[in-house]
C-alpha cells in the first residue's frame, strides 16, 4: 500500500466532499438580493400613518385599509391629508414577486417576476390603464370602472381600500405566489404618456397557497417592510415604474 498515495487520496476526497456540501448549502440557502447599495423613499420619512393601515384576510381574499386619523382619533379627510403631504391622491401598488407558473398579460407575453400586477395593460382576462397603479387613473377601453381609482367602493372621503382574491389551480402544496404591496403618494401623473411620479409610503408582503386541493388561501408575510429587504430587481423596476427612490448617504 502506497501511504502517499493514499493521504492524497483521502485529502482529495476531502475537498470533493467539501465542495458538494458548500455546494449543496448555496442551493438550499434563501438567496439574498438584496442591493449593494441603500435606498430609502422620501414619503416614509414623513409618513406617520402606518398605524392606520389594517389588513382583513379570508380565505382567498384580501382587504387592506387605510384610514388616517390625527393625534385624538379623529379622522383625516384624504385629499386634505394628500395635499398637505405633497400628493395628487393615495393609491397602491403591487408587484409578485415569486410565482412558481407564470401568467400572461394583455398581449399573450408571459410574465417573468418581478412583475407589475396588474400588467401596464392588463391581463388577457382583465384590461388595466398602462400606468403602475392598482387602481386605474384612466378609464381605458374594456377597463372595469370597479377598477378606477376614484370608484366609491376603491376610495371614499376619509377611506382607501386595496382588495384582491387571487387564485392559481396549479399552485401545489409548499408552493405560494408572493406579492408586495406599497400604499403610494402620486405626485403628479401624465395620462397621455401614462408616466407618474409616486413615492412608497408603506410597504407589506402577503402571499397566496393551496394548502389543499381547490382551496385557496392568503396570508400576510411582513407589514412595514424595509426597501432594503426587497430585491434589487424590484427595486429597480419600481424606479422604473417612476418611484421616487434615493440612495442613503
Amino acid at each position: 500500500m502506497k501511504f502517499p498515495q493514499l493521504s492524497f487520496n483521502i485529502l482529495l476526497s476531502g475537498i470533493l466532499l467539501l465542495v458538494f456540501f458548500k455546494a449543496k448549502a448555496s442551493v438550499c440557502e434563501p438567496r439574498n438580493d438584496s442591493p449593494l447599495r441603500q435606498f430609502k423613499s422620501l414619503g416614509t420619512e414623513k409618513f406617520a400613518y402606518g398605524q392606520n393601515i389594517t389588513h382583513q384576510l379570508t380565505s382567498s381574499r384580501i382587504v387592506t385599509q387605510f384610514t388616517p386619523k390625527n393625534s385624538q382619533g379623529e379622522s383625516i379627510e384624504l385629499h386634505q391629508l394628500a395635499s398637505t403631504l405633497g400628493y395628487d391622491h393615495f393609491n397602491w401598488t403591487s408587484y409578485v414577486v415569486q410565482d412558481p407558473y407564470g401568467i400572461t398579460n394583455q398581449s399573450g407575453q408571459k410574465l417573468s417576476t418581478p412583475y407589475n400586477d396588474p400588467p401596464k395593460g392588463g391581463y388577457l382576462y382583465d384590461a388595466a390603464d398602462h400606468l403602475p397603479f392598482y387602481w386605474d387613473l384612466s378609464r381605458c377601453q374594456q377597463c372595469k370602472p370597479r377598477h378606477y381609482w376614484q370608484d366609491q367602493r376603491n376610495s371614499t372621503q376619509f377611506q382607501l381600500l386595496f382588495e384582491d382574491s387571487p387564485a392559481d389551480y396549479r399552485l401545489q402544496p409548499g408552493e405560494a405566489i408572493e406579492f408586495v404591496t406599497n400604499l403610494v403618494g402620486v405626485k403628479d401623473y401624465d395620462p397621455h404618456s401614462q408616466t407618474a411620479k409616486w413615492e412608497i409610503l408603506h410597504t407589506f408582503r402577503w402571499q397566496l397557497s393551496n394548502p389543499q386541493p381547490n382551496r385557496s388561501k392568503v396570508a400576510l408575510v411582513a407589514t412595514d417592510v424595509d426597501l432594503n429587504r426587497l430585491p434589487s430587481s424590484l427595486l429597480s423596476m419600481m424606479q422604473l415604474d417612476g418611484a421616487e427612490l434615493v440612495a442613503n448617504p
